[in-house]
């Protein structure tokens, strides 16, 4: 019989960044090995610019209807009231049929129906963990309700994929069987690795893309000045209406930006012709970006494809900087200090220092960061029950 997996997310998985793409690219994976996909999301999540499979089954889940009781994310007992009418709308697309499996991503309320079905269902569950959502909590009362909330999901679990060992630390998940660290896993793309050119000697470009923060200003201001002694450039890809952006174009003559691409294939297109360095970037206070403790940045695997050097500043006890430790990692700074910073970037326009940090980064592409081999992993840990 098919195999048939059931998503139950926050978001419908879609181009773009975060979780939502790299569920897109699993389930897309799982279709071509022949797998049956319904996707279950909140339908205020559903747009036109929405792009499905056209044999993905979507159930869109109602927001209200006038004889249900509302939702109130702080009531747990509406909550509980809710979960059963979700399920009664989930069964009703899904007639006599059951999926597999269930996965879900570990944010907002849906998983909490993950978990409702699968134990309704008697469908194992798995659950992918991208961030540690209590840390974006406004209050202290709000911060126990979630992580209650993501314990209860997580005790009952089949399978828990955290995306570092750090946040798997954080759910008391690091020796348990049924968990297992699961990167981002990047966009499935044939492209070569870039080799050294001569102008990175004499004008290197070390290149940022995606969201730019307020809390990263700091970072590409000192990073943008010590490039400017040796003729660098800072290239940004992001959109040009960023207030941050709009003060280091303002203060460094060797900032550039480009505005974001459509395709992920264009941006790594980009990278390829224009860049001699990838950037990847933290605040250096955890007061600014506490997710930083424990999240992975999906975009040192995104663009590890590239096989170009890439420059990781972020202070010590965060996932990315313990990586980077564990590693060896040659490009890694953790403070931000002008003569360090200066040191390394004198290490790119050298051919043969430049060389040791590019063949780091194909290493990983190669083998760690490898699409099929994330994906494979996600397969074969995946519990599935065939009705």
């Amino acid at each position: 019989m098919q195999k048939h997996i059931l998503l139950v997310s926050f978001l419908p998985p879609m181009a773009g960044t975060g979780s939502p793409i790299i569920l897109k690219r699993h389930l897309s994976q799982l279709e071509l090995q022949g797998w049956k996909i319904s996707v279950v999301v909140p339908e205020s999540s559903l747009s036109n610019t929405n792009k499905f499979s056209s044999s993905w089954q979507i159930i869109p889940l109602t927001g209200r209807k006038w004889w249900w009781p509302p939702v109130r994310r702080k009531i747990s007992g509406l909550l509980k009231m809710r979960l059963p009418l979700w399920r009664w709308e989930c069964e009703q697309y899904l007639l006599k049929e059951r999926p597999s499996v269930i996965l879900t991503c570990l944010w907002d309320i849906y998983p909490l129906l993950a978990l409702h079905l699968s134990q309704s269902w008697n469908v194992p569950l798995s659950v992918i963990i991208h961030d540690q959502e209590e840390v974006w909590a406004k209050s202290e009362d709000e911060r126990c309700r979630i992580r209650q909330r993501s314990l209860t999901i997580l005790n009952k679990a089949a399978r828990i994929w955290p995306v570092s060992s750090e946040l798997a630390k954080v759910y008391n998940l690091n020796n348990t069987e049924k968990s297992s660290v699961l990167y981002p896993i990047p966009e499935k793309i044939n492209c070569s690795f870039v080799e050294w050119k001569s102008n990175f000697q004499s004008h290197p470009v070390v290149a940022h893309a995606g969201s730019l923060h307020p809390f990263q200003f700091t970072n590409f201001l000192i990073l943008a000045q010590t490039l400017q002694k040796i003729n660098g450039i800072l290239l940004i890809i992001a959109s040009g209406d960023n207030s941050t952006l709009t003060k280091l174009l303002d203060m460094c003559p060797n900032v550039k930006y480009h505005e974001p691409f459509e395709q992920n294939k264009d941006v790594i297109s980009f990278l390829s012709d224009n860049a001699s360095c990838i950037l990847v970037s933290y605040s250096f206070s955890l007061v600014e970006q506490p997710w930083a403790a424990t999240s992975f940045p999906s975009k040192l695997v995104e663009f590890s494809k590239l096989g170009l050097p890439i420059l990781i500043l972020s202070p010590r006890s965060t996932a990315i900087s313990e990586w980077a430790e564990r590693n060896q990692w040659l490009a890694h700074i953790t403070q931000l200090d002008n003569a360090e910073i200066l040191n390394t970037l004198v290490k790119l326009t050298n051919k043969e220092t430049w060389m040791q940090m590019s063949d780091q980064t194909q290493k990983f592409a190669l083998h760690e960061f490898n699409p099929e081999r994330i994906h494979s992993q996600f397969v074969f840990e995946l519990p599935d029950t065939v009705f």
